[in-house]
């Protein structure tokens, strides 16, 4: 049978495609009305789905995408395993500046924390790379949705549509490929395209005490984008990219110690710093199995060290302020 290119879909036109409600003044079958829930109140992500997405869409969307499980780390003399759950709860904080290990051990055991600034501007620290459920949550509670997206990892977290026809995905690993599958309650428009998303990427050399091994797929892009160019200092030449209304950084571009003297410089750049002010939404990704260097960690367990991880954070959180990188 001849099939036309008119007729041919992408996955995530046809399969991986997951229409929105509109947001509107009031709860219905068309629509759903955004409200802020108060500090401390803890969301389930999967219902939250039900909430935004078009009818039975949700339940193809848990059956289509896969969440990772978190650290196998065993703690205490009773052998405990308290971040191997899945990510599936998002809680409320009030805002604050700087975030305590309490904060850090809540995120690791699969609570995204949700942090809203008085002008609007609202943080969420995640462990595992969830960037559907960040959208649908940002949706669910403001009605807003993303215009453009700035995002710097080690990991490119893209992949080709033959590995979303093969396989469950999972999101964590292939979540900028099937962020195209967010449409707007149109049904057929993308929330954000490829072309939406600026991706920047640096990878440190080899070094002693690095965990893991090097795969080149792991920064696999797509093949529109010129991989000489995907330097951080490329990048930000793009006015679009310094204009984006959301910010996604994995907190493996900046660690450990071999991976920062690579990317310090982005920390430092004043049209970055203008980038964190003016973003309506930052996402911060702990991404703990690869703090350490390395793209595949066997066992999965946390390899970086949480001070630093801790300290790290609150200093993205904080820019721009007082940059001291000594390394």
């Amino acid at each position: 049978m001849l099939i036309r290119y008119s007729d041919w879909k992408r996955p995530t036109d046809d399969a991986y495609a997951f229409p929105l409600r509109a947001a509107t003044g009031s709860a219905g079958a068309e629509g759903f009305a955004p409200a802020l829930p108060a500090p401390g109140t803890r969301s389930d992500i999967r219902e939250v789905a039900r909430q935004v997405l078009a009818d039975g869409v949700a339940e193809r969307f848990e059956h289509r995408v896969h969440r990772w499980s978190g650290p196998e780390d065993v703690v205490g003399e009773a052998g405990e395993k308290p971040y191997e759950g899945q990510q599936h709860t998002f809680e409320e904080r009030a805002w604050r500046g700087a975030l305590g290990r309490e904060a850090l051990d809540t995120v690791l055991r699969g609570i995204v924390l949700v942090l809203r600034g008085a002008s609007g501007q609202t943080d969420y620290v995640l462990r595992d790379h969830h960037m559907l459920d960040v959208a649908l949550y940002h949706h669910w509670t403001t009605g807003e949705l993303p215009r453009a997206l700035f995002h710097a990892d080690r990991h490119s977290d893209w992949c080709k549509d033959s590995y979303l026809e093969a396989r469950r995905p999972q999101q964590a690993a292939t979540w900028w490929a099937l962020i195209e599958g967010l449409k707007h309650p149109d049904g057929a428009t993308a929330v954000l395209t490829e072309q939406d998303v600026f991706f920047t990427t640096a990878v440190a050399e080899r070094a002693a005490g690095m965990s893991g091994r090097d795969v080149g797929a792991s920064v696999r892009v797509p093949g529109f984008l010129d991989p000489e160019r995907l330097h951080w200092r490329h990048v930000l030449e793009q006015p679009e990219a310094t204009r984006a209304d959301w910010v996604s950084l994995d907190l493996d571009f900046f660690q450990p110690a071999p991976q920062l003297r690579v990317s310090k410089g982005l920390l430092r750049d004043p049209r970055f710093h203008g980038l964190l002010t003016r973003a309506r939404v930052r996402v911060f990704v702990l991404s703990p199995q690869f703090t350490n260097g390395g793209d595949r960690i066997e066992p999965w367990k946390i390899q970086g060290n949480l001070h630093s991880s801790l300290r790290l954070l609150n200093l993205l959180r904080q820019l721009p302020g007082s940059v001291r990188l000594q390394r």
